[in-house]
């Protein structure tokens, strides 16, 4: 069926929208961050299943959820969320360093997963970017887990529009980011 409506418009002379694809973007690095001395693994988070696509998802009421049908994020939300964690972390000046894996000069592993990310749209003039997740640090060697945070971040979007909101996102990961930093630090085992 969806065959057969391409054919259609390419028939009558209609060209199909251009698929564009989003990202999260990390802050510069801060001026003054002490180097940490524990190497952290961020592992890819899981999504729940309204946000396993790539497709970027908006809402105009609580009880229904869109997509956008041409505008993506460029990997899937739980690899997404996870590439700017570990850049962030990275950049943050906290850590050793930020790995993508657990290995065995890896203390601590983030993982967890994405609960919601999605752009609402209040009005038609006010529109956020709202970012949920469920986050659980674990002792590399020992494998208990050190903490469990359940993060929300809303930012207004500039614009609206999937860049709008990728930027929106992105200002609310950062400051999801500076809120576990330190405790993560706090939270790592001691020798």
């Amino acid at each position: 069926m969806r065959w057969l409506v391409i054919a259609l418009l390419c028939a009558c002379g209609g060209k199909l929208p251009e698929t564009r694809y989003y990202q999260l973007a990390v802050p510069a690095a801060p001026a003054s961050e002490p180097a940490g001395d524990a190497v952290i693994a961020v592992e890819p988070l899981a999504a729940d299943t309204a946000y396993e696509d790539e497709r970027i998802v908006y809402r105009t009421t609580p009880y229904r959820l869109d997509y956008y049908n041409y505008h993506r994020w460029s990997a899937q939300p739980g690899a997404l969320v996870a590439a700017y964690l570990e850049q962030a972390l990275a950049k943050s000046g906290r850590f050793r360093s930020v790995v993508r894996a657990p290995s065995d000069a890896a203390s601590l592993i983030l993982g967890g997963r994405v609960v919601a990310i999605e752009e609402v749209d209040h009005s038609k003039t006010q529109w956020v970017g709202r970012i949920v997740l469920e986050l659980v640090l674990s002792d590399a060697k020992r494998g208990t887990t050190l903490w469990t945070r359940r993060v929300e971040e809303s930012e207004p979007l500039r614009v609206q529009s999937p860049e709008g909101l990728a930027e929106a996102l992105s200002i609310a990961m950062a400051r999801i980011t500076a809120k576990i930093g330190p405790d993560m630090v706090a939270a790592r085992p001691k020798k």
